[in-house]
């Protein structure tokens, strides 16, 4: 394909450090696959990447890493300065090595997703080895709809997708498209909140209320999040049943009622009505 970029054009645009430098390009394979699934692991990765069995580290200034998608792409996870050996064998019998993240490429983060070429089984590779860009996603992408009852979105996920609706065209065709019912888990205490959407822009609406809110004006939310700084943040949100846009009201307040019954919500949870 003609016009493309190297990952290694893009980063000379910010500096030319890494062609003066012994630097490897590093690829972690993610058997889940799942876009959102890695962004919400960066601490594990980070981790997971700091220990090795072999020392391929050891010769490095930096690494850049990278998550395994399908095929043989490959998510920029960032880039990280090899400070040294903090062990040489720990309890698994592993290298352990200081890494520090190198900060200045957040834009890129998530975002740039190259080509590791046809051998996917060789993992790491020196800097000279180019690997070309075949995407840079939408800033606030937060992944591919999987389906209305298919997902669960914290709330940090919840408000990237609101905040940025054009990066996440898919979402929002389908929430604003159908009224449902959704459940809000909070993922402190295990309590259930269940409600519904209806409206022109159906779920879509009403969740952005949430991202805006944090407590969607819920009596039993309000007080979680008073008596809490940042509560909203254990909050955990899911359709339950995806509703056609010409039920009455009537209908999905019947509805909504079964499933507080389904689910204790009145006795056990956050309902209060």
């Amino acid at each position: 394909m003609k016009n493309m970029i190297t990952i290694q054009e893009l980063l000379k645009i910010k500096t030319d450090v890494f062609e003066k430098s012994k630097v490897k390009l590093v690829r972690h394979k993610d058997n889940r696959k799942e876009y959102r699934e890695i962004l919400k692991d960066r601490t594990s990765i980070i981790k997971y990447q700091s220990e090795q069995s072999e020392p391929v580290f050891s010769n490095c200034d930096y690494i850049i890493s990278f998550t395994g998608l399908d095929g043989t792409k490959a998510l920029f996870f960032g880039i990280f300065k090899i400070n040294g050996i903090l062990q040489d064998k720990n309890a698994n019998g592993d290298i352990v090595y200081d890494i520090s993240e190198v900060q200045g490429y957040e834009e890129y983060i998530n975002r740039v997703i190259i080509d590791w070429g046809k051998s996917t089984a060789k993992w790491h590779h020196w800097y000279d080895k180019l690997k070309e860009i075949v995407e840079i996603l939408p800033k606030g992408y937060i992944g591919s709809f999987p389906g209305l009852t298919n997902f669960v979105l914290e709330f940090n996920e919840l408000e990237q997708l609101i905040n940025n609706p054009d990066a996440n065209r898919d979402w929002k065709n389908h929430l604003s498209s159908v009224n449902g019912i959704y459940l809000i888990l909070d993922q402190k205490t295990g309590n259930q909140y269940i409600g519904s959407a209806s409206g022109k822009y159906g779920i879509w609406q009403r969740w952005s209320d949430y991202a805006k809110t944090f407590d969607g004006n819920n009596q039993e939310l309000k007080k979680l999040c008073k008596q809490e700084n940042g509560y909203y943040h254990n909050f955990r949100y899911s359709v339950l049943q995806a509703l056609p846009s010409n039920i009455t009201q009537k209908e999905i307040v019947k509805i909504e009622n079964l499933y507080k019954v389904k689910l204790g919500t009145k006795v056990h949870g956050l309902n209060n009505n």
